[in-house]
């Protein structure tokens, strides 16, 4: 049970509290574009595409099973241009406060609605379950992994507004790798480490991504590159 509602307070809890104080700071659109750029480029454009093609390409379902690695770096780099893409055209045509701060809550936004929807949710259905204490440790992973994942995302949403602000693209292309590296490893990990062992590598490797990316985006704040 304790999994299952730490669960609900990172995934659930933690981005209402993130809208509401960019409600409270009048900065909501940069969180709602966020939300959309999310939304959009995930749940509307990349999953319903690697669906569709799971289903009637026999192609691309020979690949998957006959070149695991290649076929995680795809998906990886699928996510990566997908998002990252999603975010600089909210970022470069929609969104026009482009300070830290802007960043920072562009990036709870896309982050807090993606643990919503995976896991927030799910943890919600199951919290009155009796399966409630059975999923408590997956619930706590899922947690602990959303956790992480709202910081990574928050510190590519600060790359990406990079782009923008200094007129570089390679910014772009950076957060792009660096999602398709954390993505990724979500498939290839699981091929070397079996069993728990692989869970509790993945979750190291993205703490450690997401917290190194953090770093540099408080680096960035500090230096002033973006005000």
């Amino acid at each position: 049970m304790f999994g299952t509602i730490f669960a609900i307070i990172i995934s659930v809890g933690l981005p209402i509290f993130a809208f509401l104080y960019a409600w409270k700071k009048k900065r909501y659109i940069p969180f709602l574009l966020g939300v959309l750029a999310f939304v959009v480029s995930q749940m509307l454009l990349r999953l319903p595409l690697l669906e569709f093609l799971q289903k009637n390409s026999t192609d691309f379902i020979f690949f998957s099973m006959t070149q695991p690695i290649l076929f995680a770096i795809l998906l990886g780099l699928s996510a990566g241009i997908f998002e990252e893409t999603a975010r600089f055209i909210a970022m470069r045509y929609i969104m026009k406060q482009r300070d830290w701060m802007s960043g920072f809550l562009f990036g709870t936004g896309h982050g807090g609605i993606e643990a919503v929807i995976f896991v927030g949710i799910p943890a919600f259905q199951y919290v009155f379950s009796p399966f409630a204490i059975a999923l408590g440790d997956q619930f706590l992973i899922g947690g602990i992994e959303r956790f992480f994942a709202i910081i990574l995302h928050i510190g590519l949403s600060i790359i990406v507004l990079q782009t923008i602000v200094h007129k570089k693209i390679y910014f772009l292309i950076i957060a792009i790798l660096i999602h398709t590296f954390v993505n990724a490893s979500v498939g290839i990990l699981p091929l070397f480490i079996r069993g728990n062992e692989s869970v509790i590598v993945l979750e190291i490797v993205i703490a450690v991504v997401a917290l190194a990316v953090l770093l540099y985006t408080l680096w960035i704040k500090r230096k002033g590159v973006l005000q």
